[in-house]
């Protein structure tokens, strides 16, 4: 044990050290403690710590100058005194990255590369499993869609032949708007269970595991019906919403034109402002209700926890996220939209057929990368706040250690 009298001596030969002995502190001062690492590990290598990580201030702050630029483009300085240092700002080794993502605090581009790395490292789950959910849900959505708009077809017929010029074009339109109605429903029940999926193989490859599509079936199925009742009472909330709006707005109209115009303007601002805060402290219920087995309620009160205090981060990178998916599935839907709409005057199953097709590849697009990104949010909000790397780092040294692929 260190007396006043020797504070500031040379430390013992068995000091824990990463690489290269640290510098030797100023007379006077008692040197900071940092973890062991494993015996005749290397430095920087897969399961071992960093100095001072695992629960010293650097890992909950954001910012911190030990990430971006000190590991990179050239060696460590000596200063003399404390720890190593580069340009004049703390040094630490690179984080340990057993799978997708460094097990520390996530930057915008690692979170998006994390996000599609998942789908690199397992694209048989992330890519196979999604989509034969989508396809499904599709055609069973299509089927009674137009199985439905079949029943009302004479009613329909009959309306346009009342209303004259004015529905023209009415029977031909209503079988695709009822199938396609329809069909959003089915696939909305559906997207849990993808979600679910996709979050189980997410986890799996953060520690570097690539699970097979049994393992991640039978940790994710516990939770579907958690997470069909959470998306129901989402929908249920957010539509709930709207009818308010859409009340209110009709009500101020039947009293003036100027106050519905104001209460329909003001009205919209308030319903953005309020989906965007709704949206961000429920984003990380599904991860909460996975990652961590939580049941509906405790999963609910879980992610709506671990989101305080965030708001800002989460809502930008989702935001991006979700602007980059609207892009690219636009893109993406154009041509399976004209083709339909060409072959419909030849074929109506020709156009449900392309519609299902088209349906399938947005959805599966939108599904993985949204799902990765959003369980990547949340595994990076755990990490800042209560140390999530050193289970992960655990986990990681134990798949190591059992030689598991």
């Amino acid at each position: 044990m260190t007396t006043p009298d020797d504070a500031g001596t040379p430390a013992p030969d068995d000091t824990p050290r990463y690489g290269q002995r640290a510098p030797q502190p100023p007379a006077g001062s008692t040197p900071p403690a940092g973890p062991t690492p494993p015996a005749g590990g290397a430095p920087g290598g897969y399961g071992q710590p960093t100095p001072n990580a695992w629960g010293q201030p650097q890992y909950g702050q954001y910012g911190a100058p030990q990430y971006g630029t000190s590991q990179y483009g050239g060696g460590a300085q000596q200063s003399g005194y404390g720890p190593p240092s580069f340009a004049g700002k703390p040094y630490a080794p690179p984080a340990n990255k057993p799978g997708i993502i460094p097990l520390r605090p996530l930057t915008l581009g690692e979170i998006f590369d994390g996000a599609f790395g998942a789908i690199r490292a397992n694209p048989k789950v992330m890519l196979g499993m999604s989509a034969t959910v989508i396809a499904v849900a599709t055609v069973v959505g299509l089927a009674l869609g137009v199985l439905v708009s079949g029943i009302f077809s004479p009613q329909i017929a009959q309306l346009e032949a009342e209303l004259g010029a004015e529905a023209v074009g009415l029977t031909d339109m209503f079988p695709l708007f009822g199938a396609t109605l329809v069909s959003s429903l089915v696939l909305g029940l559906a997207m849990p269970v993808v979600n679910g999926i996709l979050i189980t193989s997410v986890g799996q490859s953060v520690i570097g595991r690539k699970a097979s599509a049994r393992e991640v079936w039978d940790q994710a199925r516990s939770k579907v019906w958690a997470l069909l009742g959470f998306s129901i009472l989402w929908s249920l909330a957010v539509g709930a919403v709207w009818f308010v709006y859409l009340l209110l707005t009709v009500l101020a109209f039947t009293a003036s034109v100027g106050l519905g115009v104001a209460v329909a303007l003001l009205g919209l601002l308030g319903v953005g402002v309020f989906f965007a805060w709704f949206v961000v402290r429920t984003l990380l219920v599904p991860p909460a209700m996975v990652l961590e087995g939580q049941g509906f309620a405790s999963g609910v009160k879980r992610g709506w926890t671990v989101s305080r205090g965030s708001f800002w981060r989460l809502l930008g990178i989702y935001l991006l996220a979700y602007l980059a998916v609207w892009a690219i599935t636009s893109i993406v839907a154009q041509p399976f939209g004209l083709v339909g709409g060409m072959v419909s005057v030849m074929s109506m199953f020709a156009m449900y057929a392309i519609i299902a097709v088209g349906s399938v590849f947005t959805g599966v697009i939108s599904a993985v990368f949204l799902a990765g990104v959003v369980s990547l949010l949340y595994i990076d909000v755990r990490m800042r706040r209560e140390g999530l790397d050193v289970e992960l780092t655990a986990a990681a040294n134990e798949r190591d250690e059992h030689g598991t692929a």
